[in-house]
């Protein structure tokens, strides 16, 4: 059974409440250049801390929970994140995956919790049609909001304008939010996407730049770096000449660090905090740190 969500605001927050549960915060309406949209990681937020924690996954996924790890504290780490006031339209998780990229880290991770058997209870009017997502119209009619090369109808299904907070906004904020507060599974989607994601990005770099036996701490700040999309149309030819450098886990680092300070002190931290950082190397037979 479907459940139904009722929005309450108080001030600049909205909450919203599933049936006659206790109501839950879901964001707050922010400014953001030209846009207004909702936020839930600020400095007395009453999200409620759900924090991913590597060590609750590597038995599932060995170093690799602890190899996205450095960029989940960047990102807010709580699996409940949400932003919706930027290009983006919509962005959730602990990994913050955004739904403006066709076929990028948003589409696959909605695709996965929507093939979870759970997944009419919260979202009953979106469903998987030939691998795509897809809208159940007023007349029982599927509409595709995603495809090979865009998202636009996503977009919109998620958050229908940059210009003020809509209910349709907030009410896809707090499926997502109650889903992933209800379920281990929709959790484990969120890691799954990340680590998948995280995988990708390493074959990628050692198939553009051969990085065999690099160390772990470099191939994360290269990771990181294609995540944030730091050094924009530069980033490869970037990360190559950095390699290049006597002390090249510095020189990643300092990769857009005109504007990044913050994220750069975090990533650096927590690379720190791992002695398996240094000791792990990239194998490229392996396809894996050894």
């Amino acid at each position: 059974m479907a459940y139904l969500y009722k929005i309450t605001r108080d001030g600049r927050d909205f909450f919203a409440s599933a049936d006659d549960q206790p109501r839950f915060f879901v964001g707050r309406r922010v400014p953001y250049k030209d846009n207004i949209g909702l936020y839930n990681i600020f400095s007395g937020s009453r999200l409620a801390k759900l924090n991913f924690e590597a060590a609750n996954f590597t038995g599932r996924f060995g170093f690799w929970a602890e190899f996205i790890e450095p960029t989940a504290r960047c990102e807010g780490r709580n699996f409940l994140t949400l932003n919706s006031y930027d290009r983006a339209a919509f962005t959730f998780g602990f990994g913050q995956f955004a739904a403006h990229v066709a076929g990028g880290d948003f589409v696959h991770y909605l695709r996965a919790m929507l093939a979870l058997p759970d997944a009419r209870d919260y979202f009953p009017h979106l469903v998987l049609h030939d691998g795509h997502i897809h809208s159940i119209d007023g007349l029982g009619q599927r509409v595709e909001l995603e495809d090979t090369s865009s998202t636009r109808g996503l977009m919109k299904y998620l958050n229908p304008t940059l210009d003020e907070v809509e209910d349709a906004e907030v009410i896809a904020a707090a499926r997502l939010i109650h889903w992933t507060t209800q379920s281990q599974a929709a959790r484990d989607a969120q890691v799954d996407q990340m680590v998948g994601t995280f995988k990708s990005f390493v074959a990628d770099a050692d198939k553009r730049l051969s990085i065999h036996n690099r160390t772990a701490d470099q191939c994360c700040i290269i990771a990181d770096i294609l995540h944030h999309g730091r050094g924009g149309r530069m980033t490869w030819p970037l990360i190559a000449e950095a390699l290049t450098r006597t002390r090249p886990f510095d020189a990643l680092l300092a990769i857009g660090s005109g504007e990044w300070e913050e994220r750069r002190r975090v990533l650096r931290a927590a690379i720190g905090a791992n002695a398996n950082f240094k000791t792990k190397r990239w194998d490229s037979a392996r396809n894996d740190f050894v």
